[in-house]
């Protein structure tokens, strides 16, 4: 059922609706699901543009495709409505003139061609202050606010309080270049430590894709509020960056997909770097190795390939399905963790019911499954599993969100 205020349509009635909701337009219903009318107005073309708008968001398809928005003819205005679990966190945008449209699943080395195309008529809610920086921005493109992406909070989301306008202290940020020998190349680490003074070793922390943690995700400011308020221990934070020679997201799938040099790189080069220049326990349950999609994967694995050295893992959205590339078999990861015997590392796992969609590279499963058989595994070899479903898609709000509660699980403060 189409909004009354989309049937008969007066703009600047529509207009001062969606600027009071703060973006689009929300129908609560009794069976705890609210129907969700996302509108672009085309004020360029009022009469009848002829440039399509797509939506792109994750309670629109589950696939992370565009779709086609509905124009009501003779108005600048398109529609797109959907009906979501009131607990939905996503991102959304609009993409004029979208690369996407029409074209389905594509190759790596496609999707970033498309991607950094779709971000030049890619629009945020001019109606939702909420915002959240695009792919696009790691990629050397300079991207105005109102070309965003924008959050979409419904009613009973999972609290994300470390996100908002806050005035704790500001840690410090610490990069060095690390070159390994089991990977033939230099990249960027940047580590995070806490604005608290501490007597005693912290804890240490490694994410992977950690630009997008602190460029897009706003990782620094986040673990500054939860150490301040008392709900995360005090920890050091190592973000690992691309390879400087990087060449766009291939180069990520490479290292990240169960590669045993990464691996290498992680426990024998970079933990013994961060120990030599920071004060950080040296326990293995004093180590948190994490990441998101693929970085979940990577990091199950590496936790996995070198027991005892990782004693916690945070996997967030975790690429379990991988395994068709390897051994034209899905799963690999799990399979091996079916196969040998439990090591010790404890882990923390969070997957979106928004990611139900089948995959391409993996026909048949898709993250969720993936995720849900990976747990059920681990639980039955005997591993420690904090396992979390969210009504999320495979998008950085989600994950920023999964990583910082993540982390309060694996390392609780006082006020927890």
């Amino acid at each position: 059922m189409v909004h009354p205020l989309l049937d008969e349509l007066d703009i600047a009635t529509l207009r001062a609706a969606l600027h009071d909701q703060g973006g689009p337009l929300l129908r609560l219903s009794d069976d705890g699901t609210v129907t969700v009318s996302f509108v672009w107005i085309d004020d360029s073309a009022p009469g009848s543009p002829t440039r399509p708008v797509s939506l792109q968001c994750g309670l629109a398809d589950h696939s992370g495709h565009s779709v086609a928005m509905t124009h009501l003819e003779g108005t600048g205005v398109w529609v797109h409505e959907v009906v979501a679990p009131s607990d939905a966190l996503v991102s959304y945008r609009f993409v004029v003139d979208d690369p996407f449209a029409g074209v389905g699943d594509t190759d790596v080395a496609e999707f970033q061609r498309l991607m950094l195309v779709a971000q030049q008529g890619s629009f945020a809610d001019p109606f939702n202050p909420e915002r959240i920086a695009p792919l696009a921005v790691l990629f050397g493109l300079t991207v105005p606010p109102e070309m965003w992406e924008s959050v979409l909070r419904l009613p009973d989301a999972p609290p994300a309080p470390w996100f908002g306008p806050h005035d704790a202290p500001h840690g410090r940020l610490t990069s060095f270049d690390l070159t390994s020998t089991a990977l033939g190349n230099t990249r960027t680490i940047t580590v995070y430590s806490p604005a608290v003074e501490s007597t005693e070793a912290l804890p240490m922390v490694v994410l992977l894709d950690g630009s997008s943690f602190i460029h897009i995700g706003g990782a620094p400011r986040a673990l500054d509020a939860a150490i301040h308020s008392g709900a995360l221990r005090p920890c050091h934070v190592a973000f690992v960056g691309e390879a400087h020679d990087a060449t766009g997201l291939a180069n990520r799938v490479e290292e990240l997909s169960c590669n045993p040099r990464h691996a290498e790189m992680l426990v024998h080069e970079l933990l013994p770097q961060v120990r030599q220049r920071f004060r950080v326990d040296p326990s293995p349950d004093a180590v948190v190795l994490g990441g998101a999609s693929l970085g979940g994967l990577a990091s199950t694995y590496t936790a996995l390939e070198h027991a005892p050295a990782i004693g916690k893992v945070l996997s967030i959205s975790g690429s379990y399905w991988y395994g068709s590339e390897r051994d034209q078999i899905p799963e690999w990861l799990t399979r091996r963790l079916a196969e040998e015997p439990a090591a010790p590392f404890h882990i923390h796992q969070q997957i979106g019911r928004l990611e139900d969609a089948p995959l391409a590279l993996s026909p048949g499963v898709s993250h969720l499954v993936a995720n849900r058989h990976f747990r059920d595994v681990a639980v039955a070899k005997g591993y420690r599993v904090r396992y979390i479903e969210d009504a999320t898609a495979h998008d950085v709000v989600a994950f920023r969100m999964a990583a910082m509660r993540g982390l309060i699980d694996l390392l609780p403060g006082a006020a927890v």
